[in-house]
C-alpha cells in the first residue's frame, strides 16, 4: 500500500508516548457500546478492532467493562471475572498484531443501572438516595462497606486487564454514571467525608485511582475519563472541572485525560447527534489541555470535521483526536486522514458518519448489537469480508436515485458490473433532499453528498429526468433491475388510537405533508397552519421542524397521547422539544382526532373525553401519514421477473417497505452480496 507524498510528516503520524505505552499515530476510538459480547470478549468484537487497526486507528479503548457484579449487563464485558483474561488475551494479541494498541474502560453505571440484572433483580447504588433520571428507579445510598466493595473491584478488574494484555486501563468518571455520580453536586447529596466540598465529592474516585495505582504498579497505563464540562445549572462548569481533575492528580499518578460531558440529566451532550455543532467540546478539551500540558489529553468533539482532525492536534488542543462514530462509518478513516490506501480497495474517499444516531446508539437502546446507518458491515466482519471484483459482469439498471437506488448502484459499479441509474427527477436523494434542509439535520446532506461522489468515481451512467417504465427498462435490456423507487403517503389513515381523522384521511381539505415542504415558499400556506401527524416518527418530527421556521403559529394534531411517541426518550429527543419549545408560536393536541375541516378552521376531538373544540385562523392543514411503497409505473413490482423486463429483478428500500435510511443502504449492501454470490438478500 503506497501513501501520498508528505502526508507521512503529518502529526497524525506522529507516534504519541502515553505512561508506559507508545500509540503509533494519534488516530483513536473512544470506547463505545457495541454489545458484540456477552461477559467476557468475542470473535465478532475482536473482528471490529482489528478491522480498524488495519484501516489506520492508532489507539482504542474498549468500553464499559464493569468491576463490580452489581453493575453487570447483558451484552457487554465483566472485568472482574478471571474467566475473562485469557478471551481479553486473544482479543488484545489480535489488536497488537494489527498494529494498534488498546486500552480498556473500567466502569459501573450507578444510578443509571437498570434494577433487573442479567441474574436477577438488585439494588441500584449511588452517592445519594434518588431517583434515576434514566430508569426512574430509586437507588441506595452506598454504605463505606459499599464503597470498599467498590474500590476492590476496579483494583480487580485493573489486574486482570493487565494480565489479559491491555495496554492501560480507563477509569470512567463521566457520563453520569458512578464516579462522575460522587464528583457531581447533582447526584452527590452526602454530609459525610463522601460528600460536600471538593475534598468529599473526590475522595471515593481518588480511592479507586490509588487502589488501581497501587494494585497495577507503576508501569502500567492508567489514565481517566471525565466531564469537561457538566453543562448544567448546579452542576460543575469547566472551570471546576479542572478543579476536580487537579486535585485526582494530587492523589496517584494520571497517564491521560480522555474528555466528555454532561450526563444523563442532559444525554445529548453525552450522545451528541446531527443538531449539534461538531465542535461541541472544543473550548473546554483547550482549556484542559492548557491546564494539564504533561499530561496526554484526549479531545472528544473537538474536530470542526473529520477532514480538520489533524487541526486539533497541530493546534495544541488535544494530543489525539477522537473519532469515533467516523471510524465505525468508515473502517479506512485512519488510513485516508494518513494518505494511505484504505484496506478496501472499492473505497475511495471518506464515508462520513452522519450522526443520526439510529444504527449505532439507537440500535442500542433496544437491546441490538450496534451498527451504522452509512456501514451495514460495522460488526459483521466476520460474515461479510470484502467482495472480489466480478470476472463475469453484467448490464444493471436500478430505477430510483434515493439512497438505496444510489448505493446499490455504487456497490455493483464497484464490483465491476456496468450499471445505469434512472432518477425522474433532475437532481439525486430521493426523500434525502428534503431530510437534509431539516433544522438540525443537515449532516444527511454528507451522505448525498458522498453516494453522488461514489457514482461518479464508480462510473456509473447517471440519467436524470428519466421515469423508469416499464417500457425503458425493456428497451435497456439489462440483465438486471434494481426497483429503489420509494415511498408516498398511502390513501388510508393511521390506526394509532382510531385514527387522526373521524372518516379517515379527507379527500379534500389537507395538503400532503411531502409537498407542502418541497416547496421552498411558505406563502403558500399562510403564516397560521395545523398539522395532523398520524406518522409519530423522526419522518414527522422533520417534517414539523421544517414546517415551522416558515410560519408564525403551528398547532400539531396528533391521536397519540404525546408527541412523536416513536422518538425514543434519550439522544435526540430532548434537544427536539427544546427547538419546538422555542418557537413561541409552537402548539400541540395530543390525544385529539379531527372531526372537519372547514375554511379558517378545524375541528378536532379528544380521543378520550369526546369533547370536539374548533381551531380558528387556520389557513392551511398539512397531513403527516406513514408512507406506501411506490412502483414501476406499467409494471407491478412483484411482477417485474415475471414480465420478462430482465432475467433478475430486485426490489429493495422504501419500495420493497417504507422504512429508515438505515434498511434502504443495509439492503443496497446486501444486494452486492447476493450478487457476488456470497450471501442472500433477506435470507
Amino acid at each position: 500500500m503506497t501513501s501520498s507524498p508528505g502526508i507521512r510528516s503529518s502529526v497524525l503520524a506522529e507516534p504519541l508516548r502515553i505512561g508506559r505505552v507508545t500509540v503509533p499515530n494519534r488516530i483513536m476510538q473512544t470506547a463505545h457500546s457495541k454489545q458484540y459480547s456477552d461477559r467476557v470478549e468475542s470473535d465478532r468484537e475482536t473482528a471490529y478492532y482489528v478491522r480498524r487497526a488495519l484501516g489506520g486507528c492508532g489507539l482504542f479503548v474498549a468500553g464499559n467493562h464493569f468491576v463490580h457484579p452489581t453493575g453487570s449487563i447483558r451484552g457487554f464485558e465483566d472485568a472482574y471475572r478471571p474467566e475473562g483474561i485469557a478471551a481479553a488475551k486473544s482479543m488484545t494479541d489480535a489488536v497488537h498484531e494489527a498494529g494498534a494498541k488498546i486500552f480498556v474502560q473500567l466502569n459501573h453505571h450507578g444510578a443509571q443501572a437498570q434494577p433487573d440484572g442479567p441474574d436477577g433483580p438488585r439494588a441500584v447504588y449511588a452517592p445519594s438516595r434518588l431517583i434515576s433520571p434514566s430508569t426512574g428507579h430509586a437507588t441506595r445510598a452506598m454504605d463505606r462497606a459499599d464503597i470498599a466493595s467498590f474500590v476492590e473491584g476496579w483494583a480487580l478488574s485493573a489486574e486482570h486487564a493487565r494480565d489479559g494484555g491491555f495496554d492501560g486501563v480507563e477509569i470512567h468518571m463521566a457520563h453520569g454514571y458512578l464516579l462522575h455520580q460522587f464528583l457531581s453536586p447533582l447526584y452527590n447529596a452526602r454530609e459525610d467525608e463522601y460528600g460536600g466540598d471538593l475534598e468529599g465529592r473526590t475522595r471515593f474516585p481518588r480511592e479507586v485511582l490509588r487502589a488501581v495505582r497501587e494494585r497495577v504498579g507503576d508501569d502500567f497505563t492508567v489514565g481517566v475519563r471525565i466531564v469537561a464540562n457538566e453543562f448544567h445549572e448546579g452542576g460543575i462548569d469547566g472551570a471546576g472541572m479542572r478543579e476536580v481533575i487537579a486535585r485526582l492528580r494530587q492523589e496517584a499518578r494520571i497517564d491521560f485525560l480522555d474528555l466528555a460531558s454532561g450526563g444523563y440529566h442532559n444525554v445529548h451532550y453525552v450522545f451528541p447527534s446531527s443538531p449539534m455543532p461538531f465542535a461541541w467540546l472544543r473550548d473546554d478539551v483547550a482549556a484542559v489541555k492548557t491546564a494539564n500540558p504533561d499530561v496526554p489529553v484526549f479531545g472528544v468533539g473537538a474536530a470542526r470535521s473529520v477532514e480538520e482532525a489533524e487541526e486539533v492536534v497541530a493546534s495544541g488542543v488535544a494530543d489525539m483526536v477522537a473519532l469515533t462514530r467516523a471510524q465505525i462509518a468508515d473502517p479506512d478513516l485512519g488510513r485516508k486522514l494518513l494518505g494511505l490506501a484504505p484496506v478496501d480497495t472499492g473505497e475511495r474517499g471518506i464515508r462520513h458518519c452522519i450522526r443520526l444516531n439510529q444504527g449505532c446508539l439507537g440500535r442500542g437502546s433496544r437491546g441490538l448489537a450496534m451498527s451504522c446507518t452509512v456501514n451495514p458491515l460495522a460488526g459483521r466482519e466476520l460474515e461479510r469480508g470484502e467482495r472480489p471484483r466480478t470476472t463475469s459482469p453484467q448490464r444493471w439498471v436500478v430505477a430510483g436515485g434515493g439512497p438505496a437506488g444510489m448505493r446499490a448502484a455504487v456497490e455493483l459499479a464497484a464490483d465491476g458490473h456496468a450499471v445505469t441509474l434512472l432518477e425522474r427527477a433532475d437532481e439525486l436523494g430521493g426523500q434525502l433532499r428534503l431530510a437534509r434542509r431539516v433544522p438540525g439535520r443537515e449532516s444527511v446532506g454528507l451522505l448525498v453528498d458522498d453516494l453522488e461522489r461514489d457514482l461518479a468515481a464508480a462510473g456509473v451512467d447517471v440519467r436524470l429526468g428519466v421515469e423508469a417504465t416499464a417500457e425503458t427498462l425493456r428497451g435497456l435490456g439489462a440483465e438486471g433491475i434494481v426497483v429503489a423507487t420509494g415511498a408516498v403517503a398511502p390513501a388510508t389513515t393511521s390506526l394509532a388510537l382510531g385514527g387522526a381523522y373521524t372518516d379517515g384521511l379527507p379527500a379534500q381539505g389537507t395538503i400532503d405533508a411531502f409537498a407542502a415542504v418541497a416547496s421552498h415558499s411558505g406563502a403558500a400556506l399562510g403564516r397560521r397552519i395545523a398539522v395532523v401527524d398520524a406518522d409519530g416518527t423522526a419522518y414527522a418530527a422533520g417534517i414539523v421542524l421544517s414546517l415551522l421556521e416558515r410560519v408564525d403559529e403551528l398547532e400539531l394534531i396528533t391521536p397519540f397521547e404525546t408527541l412523536f411517541p416513536h422518538i425514543g426518550a434519550g439522544y435526540d429527543r430532548p434537544l427536539l422539544l427544546e427547538r419546538l419549545g422555542a418557537h413561541h408560536g409552537f402548539r400541540r393536541s395530543v390525544a385529539h382526532r379531527v372531526v372537519r375541516i372547514e375554511p379558517g378552521a378545524v375541528t378536532a376531538e379528544d380521543l378520550l373525553t369526546g369533547v370536539a373544540d374548533a381551531i380558528p385562523g387556520v389557513d392551511a392543514v398539512v397531513a403527516i401519514e406513514p408512507r406506501a411503497s411506490v412502483g414501476v409505473p406499467g409494471l407491478e413490482a412483484d411482477a417485474v421477473a415475471a414480465a420478462s423486463v430482465s432475467p433478475r429483478a430486485v426490489v429493495i428500500g422504501d419500495a420493497f417497505a417504507p422504512r429508515t435510511i438505515d434498511a434502504a443502504i443495509f439492503e443496497a449492501v446486501e444486494l452486492a452480496y447476493d450478487v457476488a454470490g456470497l450471501a442472500t438478500l433477506r435470507g
